[in-house]
């Protein structure tokens, strides 16, 4: 056996002996869609977390639980719940603190239009496991990236107050909401990536530009706009911005309510803004923009 043969026929030994000797890998995501089938009992395992996962597809809507789940922790059962989810969702385990121990996210679609999704969320502390949900967000409701590369995981997600507040849904741009998950509780850390927030105000200034070439709505996005200026540090170069570009004759979001009931009216889109931008605490009581350590 010449030198050549023999060396293939060593690493096709190596190569079967590894086949039946390497460890598979540990399932740690389930994904449902539309035609997903139901199933029982599927198992996600990462480090000394693991879930059992069963899902009931359903043919006809209703409000009754269809995705339940078991979490382990050493092989020892810690909690069992259910929920509901209509034609998405999902369960996944990913170490979102960078603690060496995976959280289980649990993501939860409710049906409708432009709505809605939970994630509900178990992190292991004081040997349980304590839960922390998002409450509803829009569309897919956001997602888990490390923006920063330190091996902490950030939620990315929008400001779902500035969804109709001052356009239609397909005429707002609501700004960004960054948060870092720590201590089973999510913190607001959106101000800490420039880059993010440059790049989705870029994002606005095109939709506007697309919207007013179409003669479309464009108060919703520059209500956005001016926001997104304003974590830049950039409020009064927004403001200008809104101030000449603003759509006069659109009324939407000018009414004034207290407990649900209208009791007047601004008397424009920059004034009902700059109260809405002090509600949502991108302004202070004052009217001016907050500063980074606010």
């Amino acid at each position: 056996m010449n030198t050549s043969i023999k060396r293939i026929s060593r690493y096709f030994i190596l190569s079967t002996l590894l086949a039946f000797t390497s460890p598979v890998l540990a399932k740690t995501q389930i994904e449902i869609d539309y035609d997903t089938t139901s199933f029982k009992d599927e198992k996600l395992k990462a480090g000394n977390v693991e879930v059992a996962v069963s899902y009931d597809r359903k043919e006809e809507f209703d409000d009754i639980d269809n995705l339940r789940y078991q979490i382990l922790y050493n092989g020892i059962s810690q909690l069992t719940a259910s929920t509901y989810t209509r034609l998405t969702g999902g369960v996944f385990l990913q170490d979102l603190d960078g603690n060496r121990v995976a959280e289980v996210v649990v993501r939860t679609f409710s049906g409708g239009a432009h709505c809605c999704t939970n994630y509900t969320i178990y992190t292991r502390q004081n040997n349980q496991f304590v839960k922390t949900e998002t409450g509803f967000l829009d569309g897919i409701g956001g997602n888990f990236q490390d923006l920063n590369g330190d091996g902490k995981t950030e939620f990315i997600t929008i400001d779902n107050s500035f969804l109709y507040a001052f356009s239609s849904y397909a005429g707002s741009f609501a700004p960004s909401r960054i948060y870092t998950f720590t201590n089973g509780k999510f913190n607001n850390v959106t101000r800490r990536y420039p880059q993010h927030l440059k790049s989705r105000a870029w994002e606005m200034y095109q939709a506007f530009l697309q919207s007013k070439k179409e003669q479309y709505e464009v108060n919703g996005i520059l209500a956005g706009y001016v926001a997104q200026k304003a974590l830049l540090g950039e409020y009064e170069e927004g403001w200008k911005f809104m101030l000449a570009n603003y759509d006069r004759t659109s009324d939407w979001g000018l009414a004034i309510y207290q407990e649900n009931r209208e009791i007047g009216k601004y008397p424009n889109f920059p004034t009902a803004l700059r109260a809405f931008l002090i509600q949502q605490g991108y302004l202070d009581k004052n009217g001016k923009p907050k500063m980074p350590s606010d």
